[in-house]
């Protein structure tokens, strides 16, 4: 079975399931292009393999990666485990920059938009943002994005996770050599982990369930979203 095929048909499920809500995004808006993007290995080995990024692009994102950029202090599913732990969740300490994302092109579109990772998926706004500004998302929607980031780090659980800028040099080279790499950034890479629970608010839990069902049921190549999903999880609400 095919992680690519399993990580289209969630990208395309999530696409379907937040153009059901009210958003002010459109083409051209791009104050949330900015190089404060998080991804799994798996989600930039999709971009790297199908993106048909050349030469100058590449050097452009390399430029960029060694600017300052955000750094996230956990993975998500790390994050959700201390919840349930009941352990205080360490505060982001690294620095959030507004230098334009690196694979904008000169109109200010996103010149490999069919295979961005989910965290640009998932930045919407229902009105429109300012720099340095917040996203006025829908709340259920929220709920949403926070669990389908958690399944995708859950599928590439023997994989990493961090800043796409720090993420797409290990994706450039075989399995030892990227873990090697990995060793040698702790701090800035991380290690995925499955899901530990699912953090829904109580009014939340049923809608949230018929969502995981339908998701489950989604052709994905040979076989559907249910074979990438936890078997057994809890919900802390």
């Amino acid at each position: 079975m095919s992680r690519f095929s399993a990580l289209r048909a969630l990208y395309s499920f999530y696409d379907e399931f937040a153009g059901g809500f009210s958003v002010a995004c459109r083409k051209g808006c791009h104050v949330c292009c900015t190089t404060n993007v998080s991804a799994t290995s798996l989600e930039t080995a999709y971009l790297l393999n199908k993106g048909n990024l050349d030469k100058a692009l590449l050097e452009r994102v390399e430029k960029a990666r060694l600017q300052d950029h955000y750094v996230p202090s956990t993975t998500i599913n790390t994050t959700a485990a201390m919840c349930l732990a009941g352990r205080a969740i360490p505060e982001e300490t690294s620095p959030i920059t507004f230098d334009p994302c690196p694979f904008l092109d000169d109109e200010g579109s996103c010149s490999v938009y069919e295979y961005r990772p989910f965290s640009c998926r998932a930045m919407c706004s229902s009105t429109l943002c300012t720099e340095g500004g917040q996203a006025d998302m829908p709340p259920f929607l929220v709920t949403i994005s926070l669990a389908v980031y958690q399944i995708l780090e859950h599928m590439d659980s023997q994989g990493w996770y961090g800043n796409l800028l720090d993420i797409i040099p290990m994706c450039d080279v075989d399995r030892a050599e990227a873990r090697e790499m990995a060793d040698a950034q702790q701090g800035v890479i991380k290690t995925n982990r499955d899901v530990p629970c699912f953090i829904v608010p109580p009014d939340d839990v049923m809608r949230f369930k018929s969502f995981l069902r339908r998701l489950s049921r989604v052709e994905a190549g040979s076989t559907t979203m249910g074979e990438f999903l936890p078997e057994d999880y809890q919900i802390l609400s």
